[in-house]
């Protein structure tokens, strides 16, 4: 049987990593080790992992000092010894047959990069929203532009990273799938859509988000999708300009607005981007972008920042 390695970046996750924990271990499919990544957390999240790893030989605990997310996961794809990767954010978790579904959707389809449907569930329990990969169709390309970028409702060939050369990215806080995600996708062999929400992505009300330090957020997202473009080269040229539209444009706009950053900024920001990409509202994949998107970024083009504020104040009420 193959073996599939899930990787957990850990960081301040004490109150719910015992929940994702769980979930890994309950798996329908056995043949998994679980590689539990303690990035310097200050809490009790490294202890909470040996006390794990203690009871259940197919967890694999390392303990280093804090680097980010990216250097948690690079050294979880550098212990890993499985023959496909996952991975699981610490106050995350997976639907209990995560792993058995996507290995059956990759091998039903030859497919060396699978990908499912995921669900954002709030503090409650109640679910706030759910992706459909059914809708990206077979095509690379839209599922490069169009398919979610987060690493964690994905089911990856651990030696398709060695073949298209990817890591992920050091120093960046924010936007470091993307010069991971869209990548692998363009070197697999093929590519499997599983229709089923599989994983549990929690939505939290601690403001943990909104914390980060904006600037450097935008300066991170455009450094990674500059890596995502130079990787992806000319021919994704229109893939790589929508993740510009939906992340360094919609994406730092509605964190603009809900951080009540001064309208004079917002327009600066908006003047800046378009500047840059001169003809974004003709890119192709618009379309697939959602209405209640494409208005918010119509709002934007025609600079009503009252109402652009609006729509994020209603999406935190939404979504979070």
């Amino acid at each position: 049987m193959d073996v599939v390695s899930i990787i957990v970046p850990v960081y301040k996750v004490e109150a719910y990593l015992e929940r994702c924990i769980y979930a890994l271990i309950c798996q329908t499919y056995p043949e998994i080790e679980i590689i539990l990544v303690d990035d310097g957390s200050p809490d009790r999240s490294g202890e909470i992992c040996d006390e794990f790893a203690a009871k259940d030989s197919r967890i694999v605990v390392f303990h280093q000092a804090n680097q980010g997310v990216s250097a948690a996961r690079n050294m979880g794809l550098k212990l890993s010894r499985g023959d496909w990767i996952c991975f699981c954010d610490g106050d995350d978790w997976y639907e209990k047959n995560y792993v058995e579904t996507l290995l059956a959707g990759a091998r039903k389809a030859n497919a060396d990069f699978v990908l499912c449907d995921y669900q954002i569930v709030n503090e409650q329990g109640k679910i706030q929203s759910r992706t459909h990969v059914a809708s990206l169709g077979d095509n690379r390309k839209t599922v490069i532009a169009l398919g979610p970028t987060a690493s964690c409702v994905h089911m990856i060939k651990k030696s398709l990273f060695k073949e298209a050369d990817v890591s992920y990215p050091l120093g960046y806080r924010q936007s470091e799938e993307l010069p991971v995600i869209p990548v692998l996708a363009k070197y697999a062999t093929d590519i499997a859509l599983v229709n089923q929400p599989l994983y549990n992505y929690f939505q939290r009300g601690d403001g943990t988000s909104a914390s980060n330090n904006r600037e450097q957020g935008i300066e991170d997202s455009f450094a990674c999708w500059r890596i995502m473009r130079t990787a992806l080269g000319k021919e994704y040229e229109a893939e790589a300009e929508y993740h510009a539209i939906y992340s360094l444009l919609y994406g730092n706009l509605l964190k603009m607005c809900k951080n009540r950053v001064s309208s004079r900024k917002i327009r600066e920001g908006i003047t800046a981007f378009e500047e840059m990409f001169p003809n974004y509202r003709k890119n192709p994949y618009l379309n697939g972008m959602g209405w209640a998107k494409r208005g918010f970024l119509a709002l934007a083009h025609w600079r009503r920042i009252p109402s652009l504020r609006c729509v994020a104040w209603l999406h935190g009420k939404i979504i979070g």
